[in-house]
């Protein structure tokens, strides 16, 4: 059954999210926008913020989770400017008028111009410290948009890729708050395939295998427990499930440049 409670994934990382519910070819299924909030002894931060629709859920996880005891959020790092990642950036700033947004957010105040001073500009390697642990900024491998950006918790050794891992975007009714693991015969590479001939277009156009040696980099510098995408169920093994995220990337990517070669010899 879905709760509204949010879910601790690791040391100080708790993964915050709703579903949305849509019909498939006659299949009720459920998709996510997720948000998580990474706390230290000192202060939270905030990744991602929801989707709009989501706002009062996001905001009563917010608010169970300051009564537990966990410390207020004094940064927002939206990944990315896309609706579901950053359009409640807004509703937070109202809710905690001593935060500050980091991150790539060089068109932000052109969104929201009432809180243009307090957009804190924030680049690959530049890090936060939340007290007993480090929030870095990373470079987004796989991008999205051109001002994505990941990042790293270091005491929990978790990965906030954003979009950079949507090897799932939906999931059935009684697998909402599971982790990837935790979901039964998830067929991680047919969906990443999917999602990359959708959402990834400049995929079309290049060799994917730069940017999965650019992924291994990454990780062997930045050591993994967990993976805490924007969209999709946590992953908390990933030496089980990264190699399947690569599989899918390997396919979609061929896939579309057969598709690409076809048509151009058309």
């Amino acid at each position: 059954m879905f709760t509204e409670s949010p879910r601790r994934l690791s040391q100080g990382v708790y993964w915050i999210t709703d579903c949305l519910v849509m019909e498939h070819e006659g299949e009720q299924i459920h998709a996510y926008s997720s948000a998580y909030l990474v706390h230290g002894e000192d202060c939270s931060l905030l990744v991602d913020t929801g989707h709009p629709k989501d706002w009062a859920s996001v905001e009563g996880q917010l608010d169970r989770l300051h009564a537990a005891g966990v410390p207020p959020v004094k940064y927002f790092f939206p990944t990315h400017a896309e609706v579901p990642h950053a359009a409640n950036l807004g509703r937070l700033f109202n809710k905690y008028p001593d935060a500050v947004a980091v991150g790539d957010i060089r068109d932000y105040h052109l969104f929201f111009p009432e809180f243009a001073d307090r957009l804190s500009p924030m680049g690959e390697g530049e890090s936060i410290d939340l007290g007993g642990t480090e929030f870095v900024l990373l470079e987004a491998v796989i991008k999205d948009l051109v001002t994505s950006l990941w990042a790293y918790d270091r005491r929990s050794q978790t990965l906030f890729p954003g979009d950079g891992f949507a090897y799932m975007h939906h999931h059935q009714s009684g697998e909402c708050w599971k982790t990837a693991e935790e979901v039964p015969d998830l067929p991680i590479p047919a969906f990443t395939a999917l999602f990359s001939s959708y959402a990834l277009y400049w995929t079309r156009f290049t060799d994917i295998e730069p940017h999965i040696a650019a992924l291994d980099r990454l990780l062997a510098q930045y050591p993994t427990k967990v993976i805490a995408p924007g969209h999709g169920s946590p992953v908390l093994k990933p030496e089980e499930t990264i190699p399947r995220v690569k599989q899918g990337l390997r396919i979609g990517s061929e896939q579309i440049l057969d598709e690409t070669r076809s048509s151009s010899a058309a």
